[in-house]
């Protein structure tokens, strides 16, 4: 259920499962300070795996296209969607 401006709610990091309090440490340690993205999808951990597989992929060297490449569409799509996370 969205908030009343229209987002989803970010789960409790105090609430996590300690798998998910791994992760999101790893998420901090690799990725990024701004955990609203990861905490918004740890409320349905299936979307958090199917994600962090296609990140994986899409950053781990296996895609087709480069990884900076993957991130200026990724950056744009972003913008072009007014993403707030």
């Amino acid at each position: 259920m969205a908030n009343e401006r229209g987002l989803l709610p970010k789960a409790r990091r105090e609430d996590l499962p300690e798998d998910l309090r791994r992760r999101l440490d790893r998420w901090y340690r690799d990725a990024y300070e701004d955990d609203n993205l990861f905490l918004t999808m740890a409320r349905r951990p299936g979307l958090l795996d199917a994600t962090m597989g296609f990140v994986r992929y899409a950053y781990g060297g296996a895609a087709s296209i480069e990884p900076e490449l993957f991130e200026l569409v990724r950056v744009r799509l972003a913008w072009k969607n007014r993403c707030v996370h």
